[in-house]
């Protein structure tokens, strides 16, 4: 195996292991995405609001982490968008949904400067998205997009240039613009999530989000790897039977906590076990398997992508739909 390599997967274990290692937006549920070209989406945790102090980013360029290379590249910060948004969002989706998405991206990239991390070799972010985004460089993007690489590379370069600059604050800070697919209906607060009270990361509405292809997906899981996954959580098999104890739903209908066995166990956990397109959902179990009907793509909170293109759809512009999904934010 090559150094640089090795490397790679080092880092990469470092901020799989690192418990607040860095920002997540979006993730690696690769395959439950709506299609080809949706953005990855699982758990995700915000960087600790007080450990670092903010300070004033300096210049406009993105360190990243390249992680199949191992190496640090520096890109100009609104090239950095382009390649983000083209990652995270379908070209094809209404032109207000990326902007919206746009300025996600970029308060992200800011928010992530904001924070260093040891763990990121001297990077601001990576583009592993179970960690932070996803990004695209030109030569990925004309493989992603083949012959419609043009008209494409168009659309992206519009929506970052028609909000160059713009990032989204709460009360003078950067604030975390987490995003998801889609969510169950209602977006989740990062509190439920992460245990982060973040006022503008609260509930809101997300219409159309029952709409999206895949909205409800059903996941079956055998019964020996279902009690062999529970037993390491502590869960306790009875009479060759793991009891399905008291369910408690968050205020948006996302499983808080579940007993199991007599353990009681998180919702986000049962989802990261079973590898679950989201945390929405309720649990049957058979003679020979447990069956989980989930509705939703991501952890939920903060920007529901498909609601976004549903918003925009309906005529809400890019300011709109941002200050729908991170109440009391403002664009600086």
């Amino acid at each position: 195996m090559k150094f640089k390599n090795l490397f790679a997967i080092l880092i990469l274990l470092t901020l799989i292991l690192t418990p607040a290692a860095a920002l997540r937006f979006s993730s690696a549920d690769s395959d439950q995405q709506i299609s080809t070209t949706q953005p990855d989406t699982t758990k995700t945790q915000p960087a600790t609001e007080t450990t670092t102090a903010q300070k004033k980013p300096e210049g406009h360029v993105v360190k990243l982490l390249r992680m199949g290379s191992g190496q640090v590249e520096e890109i100009p910060l609104e090239d950095y968008v382009v390649g983000a948004l083209a990652a995270e969002m379908p070209a094809g989706w209404h032109a207000q949904a990326l902007r919206a998405q746009a300025v996600a991206c970029r308060t992200n990239a800011i928010y992530n400067r904001e924070r260093p991390n040891a763990a990121l070799n001297g990077a601001d972010l990576s583009d592993y998205t179970g960690s932070h985004q996803g990004y695209l460089d030109e030569q990925q993007r004309i493989e992603k997009w083949g012959d419609t690489f043009e008209i494409n590379e168009e659309i992206c370069r519009a929506a970052a240039a028609d909000t160059a600059g713009k990032t989204m604050k709460y009360k003078g800070k950067t604030a975390f613009a987490a995003f998801h697919t889609v969510s169950s209906g209602t977006t989740e607060s990062a509190k439920s999530v992460w245990g982060n009270d973040l006022a503008y990361l609260r509930p809101v509405p997300s219409p159309g989000d029952e709409l999206a292809p895949n909205f409800e997906k059903q996941v079956v899981v055998p019964l020996e790897g279902f009690h062999t996954e529970l037993v390491k959580q502590g869960s306790e098999i009875k009479d060759d039977k793991i009891k399905i104890g008291k369910t408690v739903l968050t205020d948006s209908g996302y499983v808080a906590e579940i007993t199991l066995g007599g353990q009681k166990i998180k919702g986000t956990k049962v989802r990261e076990i079973f590898a679950l397109p989201s945390a929405a959902f309720t649990l049957t179990v058979t003679q020979d398997s447990a069956v989980f009907d989930c509705r939703g793509l991501g952890h939920g909170v903060g920007l529901s992508q498909f609601g976004a293109k549903t918003l925009a759809e309906q005529g809400k512009t890019w300011q709109e739909i941002l200050g729908h999904y991170y109440a009391g934010t403002e664009l600086d």
